[in-house]
């Protein structure tokens, strides 16, 4: 055999396993997959939604809020978790806090994010939109880089404007990019809102 058609030979291999490698991942799960399977827990101030794919638990999204956690003061605490097996890490994520329906007593001023001890740090940005003639604070993580690989968890703190003696319900949205080593490095995607339901 000349080389010239081993070049050839070379080439038709290379392009074969290409197609073949493609074909392959059209098969498995090599995708993206929208997560829609998921469970909840609901507790006093607190939710927790654990979405999962064919059996196996892929990320769970908590939130808890807790009013009255500073005597005399109107400041509320809002964590937010997100937790997932050692097979996955979090590649980007979006939390968008949303205030109560529009027709509620409940009002607040600003929300602060509190600086995540992480190093290295990942870049982000946090900042409010208006959505709706509402004030919605966006925390936005493109990339969380090595912080992914762990369990993530946030911490704002929320000042209401006044108080209410009525539930109000808080929702937030959580948007969140995950890789798996498993099923040839599967990307998930689950988007969902989280609604905590509080009294002050």
């Amino acid at each position: 055999m000349d080389k010239k058609t081993k070049q050839i030979l070379g080439v038709f291999f290379i392009c074969l396993a290409i197609v073949l490698f493609i074909a392959f991942a059209a098969t498995t799960g090599l995708s993206r997959t929208n997560l829609t399977d998921f469970r909840e827990e609901t507790g006093d101030h607190e939710k927790h939604v654990t979405f999962s794919h064919k059996g196996e638990d892929i990320v769970t999204l908590s939130v808890r809020a807790t009013p009255g956690t500073y005597s005399g003061n109107s400041i509320i605490p809002l964590m937010v978790v997100v937790t997932h097996p050692e097979n996955t890490k979090i590649d980007s994520l979006k939390i968008s806090i949303h205030p109560p329906q529009i027709t509620s007593h409940f009002s607040y001023g600003e929300i602060f994010l509190k600086t995540p001890e992480w190093n290295p740090d990942p870049m982000l940005s946090f900042h409010t939109n208006t959505e709706s003639g509402k004030s919605v604070s966006v925390l936005d993580i493109p990339n969380m880089g090595v912080q992914g690989k762990g369990t993530v968890r946030l911490d704002f703190l929320m000042h209401p404007f006044w108080e209410t003696e009525s539930p109000e319900t808080l929702t937030v949205y959580i948007n969140a990019e995950l890789s798996g080593s498993r099923e040839f490095w599967n990307t998930y995607i689950v988007n969902y809102p989280v609604g905590v339901e509080f009294t002050r």
